[in-house]
């Protein structure tokens, strides 16, 4: 018998959806050239943050200057280092207090004003007793003279109590006020520190301040750099999936299968017309 009878071929075409396949072509196409010629992977070098404005140039030169000018023991650190050396205290204030140390720790002591005041009343006094004296016939007299010493013993007690009473007073006080000045110029230390910073607390936002310029330059120059890298990457991926998504578009699948064998063919016709007649 010629031929195998057994052996069977087919072959597969897929083939995109017809309607599809100008744009498919056009897709393509185009992808390609722009792939060619670059677009999509440019990189935009240029600056991507702005430049100072000359009044934040100039107020930060100003405090720079300023800061300097008033730093390690120049313009007012001067003052601030000197108030610390003094206990927090400033000339005025070191004044006051040298004053009140010297009351608070003070003996009192009869004054020469205070004498001379002691003096006049105790004269004052003895013409007054004097006079009450002469007038009462006492004058010269033991009671009389006893009258005259006991006056100007009284004036002069009442004036030393009094000076003595107010001298205690202003001890006192003065040693309270001393004690508030302490307190005071411990406080002031603090202040006086903080005074003695400022400068260079001004200093250190001008240098953030620059730093924080720099880094807004060193990422701008990162930003182009990973573009750089990057680019020319992600657009052969958009080249890659526009070519490689086109396949699985919808289209249509023909397949072809060689005919049958001729003589498989008369014999079955044979049988079937064997069976035609046999229906008669």
């Amino acid at each position: 018998m010629p031929g195998n009878s057994n052996k069977q071929t087919s072959s597969t075409t897929t083939q995109p959806w017809s309607g599809a396949q100008p744009a498919l072509k056009t897709a393509l196409s185009g992808a390609q050239n722009l792939y060619n010629s670059g677009v999509g992977s440019q990189v935009y070098t240029g600056q991507t943050y702005v430049n100072r404005d000359p009044n934040t140039t100039q107020a930060l030169e100003g405090i720079s200057r300023n800061a300097w000018n008033n730093s390690n023991g120049a313009g007012t650190s001067g003052q601030y280092q000197k108030a610390i050396n003094s206990g927090g205290y400033n000339d005025a204030q070191l004044s006051a207090l040298n004053n009140t140390q010297n009351l608070a720790n003070a003996n009192w002591s009869v004054s020469p004003e205070l004498q001379k005041i002691i003096d006049q009343t105790n004269a004052d006094a003895n013409t007054n007793v004097s006079l009450a004296n002469s007038a009462g016939g006492r004058y010269g007299s033991g009671s009389g003279n006893a009258a005259i010493a006991d006056a100007v013993s009284k004036n002069t007690n009442n004036l030393l109590y009094n000076d003595l009473n107010n001298f205690n007073t202003r001890k006192d006080a003065a040693n309270s006020n001393l004690f508030n000045m302490g307190q005071t110029g411990f406080g002031n230390l603090g202040t006086a520190y903080t005074g003695l910073s400022a400068p260079l607390l001004d200093k250190m936002k001008v240098g953030q301040a620059n730093e924080d310029y720099a880094m807004q330059a060193l990422n701008d120059q990162l930003r182009i750099f990973d573009a750089q890298q990057n680019k020319p990457w992600e657009n052969l991926s958009r080249l890659n999936a526009i070519a490689s998504g086109a396949g699985q578009l919808g289209g249509t699948t023909t397949q072809s299968q060689p005919g049958q064998n001729p003589w498989l063919s008369a014999l079955g016709y044979g049988a079937t017309g064997l069976g035609l007649l046999g229906s008669f």
